[in-house]
């Protein structure tokens, strides 16, 4: 018995360590799997695993709220002064008139308006369809940076990513008909481009024709960005540099890829019209760039995004614990992928030094290429403290979608209904036939409202509303010029409104109305100048309309003026 005993538990312990070493050489489980996940809470513990599972469908989601709220942005919002550019150059009477638009009058490289241009015949001249092309453009971006992300960390950051770039203030320019969502989406496209045809090189020779193909949709996705905004520059200069990264550390270059980024260059041809009027422009100080925009410019696009991420560590410690928060040091992506990231985040930067040099305006759009490089930079900050556990990055999603409302406007928006049915947004126009003397002139006192009239009201309103230029007069009160071509812009898209020189205009008219604002914007110089000139201004009130400017006031010069 004694024998049986010792023997029973001789085997007892023998069994007990070989369970141990099964235990000690199996592969651990990677942080995130189905095994990582049983530590944290159940009631999420799920969330992250179904993200995973269906990362296009959560994709899918993203992109709803997207086009949802754009669309219910979209008829809330008539096209506006710098839209109406779009919208005159995209419905140019032939291929050659629009070129030459692009060239004369707004500067930009053709691709975007001749895209409008294809939607317009494809489903005809509208709001929406002027804007269209640019909300494709962003949803393309987040797809895009979608699977930048996923490749390195998975597909719940992928999601987490795209989150934040739709949760950011890059997506509000985005519904505009301006060039700037196809700018994010052909420059988001040629990233993972870059990035597959890497990839594929890794593979080795199994992979060339892979690589080639890559190697060709880099190709054709520079060439598009270039073709689009003049910043297309940045991700260009992001690609290369990371390019030159990877080719430092195996000197081992691919003639396809060295094509594919140098034959687009020749876009760049369209510039040149940009920089000779630029060197012209005035613009009020007011727009100017100075040293302090680049912190400006950061805090602006960062100040909600550090919120959320604030918040959602929060959350994560108090509900989950050492189970979510686990910081490690994983960076996720290569050092030639961080180079084109960092050149991304500091695109801003040279530009605003460069603008601030020559006294030229920066508005927060153009620096939004980082917030591209800023939706990684904050992915990888949340896999680095969360040990690239799924859960947390998707709680980190909703926090940041909640923060920014786009969904709840989304769930307003549906519930509407009427965004299925979309047309153009309603307009109130400035009726100056219900005023008491209504065959006196209208001057209109902003540039941008004259331009966005010519685009909404009818030709019987428009042949008495005037814009005066002024020439010195303007350089003397804002420092700016840049509505001194009006003129031009009539003539070139055809409207009907009404354009004179100041004095010119006054000596033929010494009594008219005066639309303007409450206060003068930066570039409005008309109502300051006329009571310099001791002009009697006599406020009627105001108009209902969907214009900035509401104050009409009867304006009587005194005889010395005329």
């Amino acid at each position: 018995m004694h024998q049986k005993g010792y023997s029973d538990t001789l085997g007892r312990r023998l069994y007990s360590l070989k369970s141990m070493s099964a235990t000690l050489t199996q592969p651990q489980a990677p942080p995130g799997s189905s095994t990582d996940r049983t530590r944290q809470p159940a009631p999420f513990s799920s969330v992250g695993a179904w993200v995973d599972s269906h990362a296009f469908l959560s994709l899918a989601l993203l992109l709803a709220i997207l086009l949802v709220t754009q669309l219910g942005y979209s008829l809330r919002i008539p096209l506006w002064h710098d839209e109406v550019f779009t919208w005159c150059i995209s419905q140019a009477s032939s291929l050659r008139a629009l070129l030459h638009l692009t060239s004369t009058v707004d500067f930009n490289p053709p691709l975007s308006y001749l895209i409008t241009r294809a939607t317009y015949h494809l489903i005809g001249v509208g709001t929406l369809q002027t804007r269209l092309p640019e909300i494709i453009g962003f949803a393309l971006a987040m797809v895009c940076l979608f699977l930048f992300v996923r490749r390195r960390a998975g597909n719940s950051f992928g999601i987490l990513a795209a989150a934040i770039l739709l949760s950011g203030k890059a997506c509000e320019p985005a519904i505009d008909g301006r060039p700037y969502g196809l700018l994010f989406g052909f420059g988001s496209l040629a990233l993972v481009a870059w990035q597959s045809a890497v990839m594929a090189q890794e593979r080795g020779a199994n992979s060339n024709s892979r690589m080639r193909s890559a190697d060709l949709l880099l190709g054709f996705a520079i060439a598009a960005v270039l073709l689009t905004h003049i910043f297309g520059l940045f991700f260009w200069a992001a690609i290369v540099a990371a390019e030159g990264t990877r080719l430092i550390q195996s000197r081992r270059p691919v003639p396809s890829r060295i094509v594919a980024l140098i034959l687009p260059l020749a876009a760049t041809f369209f510039y040149l019209p940009l920089f000779r009027s630029h060197a012209a422009s005035s613009f009020a100080p007011a727009f100017q760039a100075h040293i302090s925009t680049i912190f400006d410019f950061y805090f602006d696009r960062t100040k909600r995004e550090i919120a959320c991420l604030a918040a959602s560590f929060a959350f994560l410690a108090i509900l989950g614990g050492r189970a979510w928060i686990r910081p490690t040091r994983q960076l996720v992506f290569t050092s030639p992928e961080w180079v084109a990231i960092t050149i991304l985040l500091l695109a801003p930067v040279p530009l605003i030094l460069n603008l601030a040099r020559h006294h030229g305006a920066f508005f927060y759009r153009y620096g939004d290429v980082a917030t591209l490089g800023l939706a990684i930079a904050f992915t990888t900050l949340v896999v680095s403290l969360t040990a690239r556990a799924s859960t947390p990055a998707v709680l980190v999603a909703i926090i940041f979608l909640a923060g920014s409302g786009r969904e709840q406007y989304a769930l307003k928006f549906a519930l509407q209904g009427n965004i299925f049915r979309h047309s153009d947004p309603p307009m109130i126009p400035y009726r100056p036939e219900t005023l008491t003397q209504p065959d006196l002139p209208i001057v209109i006192n902003s540039g941008i409202v004259f331009m966005e009239m010519n685009n909404h009201e009818p030709a019987q309103r428009l042949n008495r509303t005037y814009y005066l230029t002024g020439g010195p007069i303007a350089i003397q009160y804002t420092h700016a010029n840049i509505f001194e071509g009006i003129p031009q812009e009539l003539e070139s898209f055809h409207l009907q409104g009404r354009t004179q020189p100041y004095q010119a205009f006054l000596a033929q008219h010494p009594h008219f109305y005066l639309l303007a604002s409450d206060h003068d914007y930066p570039e409005d110089w008309m109502l300051r100048k006329l009571k310099d000139d001791g002009a009697q201004l006599r406020l009627l009130g105001q108009l209902d309309n969907s214009y900035r400017d509401h104050n009409l006031y009867d304006v009587t010069l005194p005889a010395a003026t005329h």
